[in-house]
């Protein structure tokens, strides 16, 4: 009786590793997953899908080779931001000529206190009478606020030239890259207004300017 007991645990048990052992041998497989099966004579290999939309896309370049970066440059020199405009980047041309306004108004700004200060200067070492706001200051202070805008005046005019020859090269490099290559958003420029300290001894603490910004990424 125990061995016939015995003999029957021992069935059972093999009974029950053969069945566990062919289900392990099923793979389950994702109805949710696009695959593709190829079937060889004895395996079967399962390759995943990659739809087309999926695939990594390379930069496609469409050079202008009629555009011309020489033109683009002379247009600017002779007239700022002609050369933006040959290049179709209009959205350049309010920077550049609020730049040029900006400039131009520092510019009046200077000229209209040098000259005021200058007649004022002159007047006293002539002995001459002076408006009544000066009639307390001697020469000693007055000759720094001239020599301050005087020097304002030109620096303002060098920021101008400067300004005139940076939008001309912005307008080359613009047209160097649409001949060449596609441009995109790599390469950027941008002015906006500053404020420059001036010295302790003028009105207001600081002086109208501008920023320039060369963005590369």
């Amino acid at each position: 009786m125990i061995g016939n007991m015995r003999i029957s645990g021992i069935l059972l048990l093999s009974l029950f590793f053969y069945v566990t052992a062919s289900q392990a041998q099923k793979k389950p497989v994702d109805k949710n997953r696009d695959t593709v099966n190829t079937r060889g004579d004895t395996t079967s290999v399962l390759m995943p899908f990659r739809p087309k939309s999926e695939q990594p896309k390379e930069k496609v370049y469409h050079p202008d080779s009629a555009h011309s970066p020489h033109k683009a440059v002379i247009k600017s020199l002779r007239l700022p931001g002609t050369g933006q405009m040959y290049n179709r980047q209009y959205w350049k041309l309010p920077l550049i000529y609020g730049g040029f306004i900006g400039l131009g108004y520092s510019y009046y700004v200077a000229q209209t206190n040098y000259k005021e200060y200058l007649k004022v200067a002159t007047a006293i070492q002539r002995g001459e009478p002076v408006d009544e706001k000066y009639e307390n200051l001697a020469l000693s202070q007055i000759t720094p606020y001239v020599d301050f805008y005087n020097r304002n005046r030109s620096v303002t005019i060098i920021i101008a030239v400067a300004f005139w020859g940076i939008q001309a090269i912005d307008a080359y490099i613009d047209a160097k890259f649409q001949h060449t290559y596609t441009m995109d958003n790599n390469l950027g420029f941008k002015v906006t207004p500053a404020l420059i300290n001036g010295p302790a001894f003028a009105y207001g603490g600081y002086v109208p300017g501008l920023k320039l910004t060369l963005k590369m990424r």
